[in-house]
């Protein structure tokens, strides 16, 4: 039941967070040119209301039907949410939650119905008249009635949330919104709930309360405050770097470790976030828009003209009441001292047990645009200082980890789902500072230790004559397939045969790539292909091809060293005809 709350509230999370700039936009172009605002202008301000009418809900039903339909069902989206914003007056933002992903799971189900079923010729007639034929009917089904049905229900909300403000119970919201951030659900319930109800709010209002519910940084500030104060080792190091993220980059997920650590913290959350709330409430504050990421700059930005000081205050008292009862919760608790539960120092993290060469790191978190971003940004300057950098590192949210990434880094709450990609995975507390982290860039550093360049797979005899460029190529998927190249060294392999021919003479070539390719290098290694009847090799006859790539100047003593071992032409002439790949390969390792 909990995986599908999950799945259910990052589904509505995906629906908005792409689109949250746009949202931003509408929010600028509210806070300041309406009457009222920063820099009235009855001009501009005519924007304001198409913006939210049209604009932003077609946006919501394009993604959510692009995210089930792919592209397809995005463009049935679309047009089928015209049908709900159209058909009536309230802003239609639960209206193209449903008509988005209805019309991509439409689409979706026609086109595996039809699979294998359309004539040749006829691909593209099938698929645009059937996806406008789709889109036709479900626009109509939502201005006729799923649209009115929609705005019941979206009033039905609005009254509920006017109710609460009324009678100032919206800071009760706390208790449920502060334990499903910590469990990672922050996205679905702050992009998924509160602001599609927060723009149907600020809508009617000119601001809205629900904005603050879940960007507020001062709760998760008053932690880290805490453990930078009162904490010892670890915890007091990595504490002030995730103090300026919180509070300035927004990135709540850099505190969810620490209240993860000893769960009573969180209860030094949700009062900090009440007492903001209630704050909030009696000076009768919301955001104009909504505030992301969820920082300090967020808040002023998007706060009304003449109240930018309420929004800061309602920070520093979160800030203030969380700090205050987190304060004797991080001193008794034995991991913040720097000590393990039995007192003893905690022991460094093992080497990871990655299988292979370690080409790409990806960082993974739950919308894969917070911490994991982070965590690949800091980590990538790491390997940036090591002279690391052919090893890719980059970010990426944990449900869409690429099939090409060597391991995957995530917090430990989403390891079961990261490990759902067949992956290395290393699951971590702490993206700013981890022991696995160093352990990892350990593993990296002395990747290549140990490996030989000439492996026994990289050798092909006996291959039948072809051009000069097939050979190339064959030899760099050799290389890349052992996780020594990317792909394009190919490319660099051919133009350093423009520029300067790499055959040998005796019927040898040596080709390798460009000094400008060495960024595509992961590692030294060799192809060796033999071509007993010979290839053409500008003019001349190739029988054994020897492809190197060398990372930096590696290349220099590989080309010496084989250059050497084949200097005698009865060695040669036996390796390029009638050698089976063992003979190379003792030959040549």
């Amino acid at each position: 039941m909990k995986e599908k709350i999950q799945k259910f509230g990052r589904a509505l999370s995906a629906m908005v967070m792409p689109n949250i700039g746009a949202f931003i936009a509408w929010g600028l172009i509210t806070a300041i040119f309406i009457p009222g605002g920063w820099w009235p202008n009855e001009n501009v301000a005519q924007l304001v209301s198409p913006m939210l009418k049209y604009l932003l809900p077609t946006l919501i039903a394009f993604t959510a039907g692009k995210n089930v339909g792919g592209y397809r069902g995005g463009v049935a989206g679309a047009v089928a949410a015209m049908g709900v914003i159209i058909g009536t007056d309230t802003p239609m933002f639960l209206g193209a939650m449903i008509m988005g992903p209805l019309a991509g799971w439409c689409v979706k189900k026609f086109d595996k119905l039809v699979e294998g079923k359309i004539g040749a010729g006829f691909e593209m007639l099938v698929d645009n008249f059937s996806l406008g034929i789709i889109a036709m009917l479900l626009t109509i089904a939502g201005y006729l009635v799923i649209g009115h049905a929609v705005s019941w229900v979206t009033d039905g909300l609005s009254a509920g949330v006017n109710w609460m403000l009324r009678h100032k119970m919206n800071p009760l919201l706390a208790l449920l919104v502060d334990p499903a951030k910590v469990l990672f659900l922050n996205n679905a319930v702050n992009h998924g709930i509160m602001t599609p109800l927060g723009i149907q709010q600020a809508a009617e209002m000119g601001q809205s309360m629900l904005f603050l519910v879940d960007p507020n940084p001062g709760p998760g500030l008053g932690i880290l405050l805490a453990c930078w104060a009162f904490g010892k080792g670890s915890t007091k190091q990595s504490a002030p770097g995730a103090v300026v993220i919180q509070l300035l980059g927004g990135i709540h997920e850099i505190y969810f470790p620490y209240v993860l650590a000893r769960p009573i913290l969180l209860l030094a959350v949700i009062a900090g976030n009440v007492c903001a709330l209630s704050f909030f409430t009696l000076v009768d504050f919301g955001l104009v828009a909504p505030a992301s990421p969820g920082s300090l700059i967020s808040i002023i930005l998007m706060s009304p003209k003449g109240k930018t000081l309420l929004g800061i205050l309602g920070v520093l008292i979160a800030t203030a009441v969380s700090f205050l009862l987190a304060w004797p919760m991080v001193k008794s608790r034995p991991d913040f001292q720097g000590e393990s539960e039995g007192g003893e120092a905690a022991p460094d993290a093992p080497a990871p047990a990655v299988a292979g060469k370690i080409s790409k790191i990806v960082f993974a978190c739950d919308a894969g645009m917070g911490s994991s971003a982070l965590g690949a940004t800091r980590f990538k300057a790491r390997l940036m200082k090591e002279g690391l950098s052919a090893i890719k590192c980059t970010n990426c949210a944990v449900g869409d980890i690429p099939s090409d990434a060597s391991v995957v880094i995530c917090q430990k709450e989403l390891e079961e789902r990261a490990r759902k990609s067949g992956k290395e995975v290393i699951a971590i507390t702490n993206f700013l500072s981890d022991p696995a982290l160093d352990a990892l860039l350990k593993a990296c550093k002395g990747g290549d230790e140990g490996q030989e360049v000439l492996l026994r797979q990289n050798i092909l005899t006996g291959l039948p004559s072809e051009s000069k460029e097939a050979a190339i190529r064959r030899a760099c998927r050799l290389l890349e397939a052992s996780g020594c190249v990317e792909s394009a060294y190919a490319d660099a392999m051919l133009e350093r045969e423009k520029v300067a021919p790499t055959y040998m003479g005796e019927g040898l070539a040596i080709p390798h790539g460009t000094s400008s390719a060495k960024s595509q290098v992961l590692r030294s290694g060799i192809a060796v292909l033999q071509y007993p009847g010979g290839i053409d090799w500008d003019g001349e006859t190739a029988r054994l091809v020897v492809a190197i790539a060398g990372k930096g100047d590696e290349h220099l003593e590989i080309l010496a060293r084989v250059a050497e071992t084949l200097e005698d032409p009865e060695v040669l002439g036996r390796l390029s005809n009638d050698a089976s790949a063992d003979e190379i390969y003792s030959t040549l390792k």
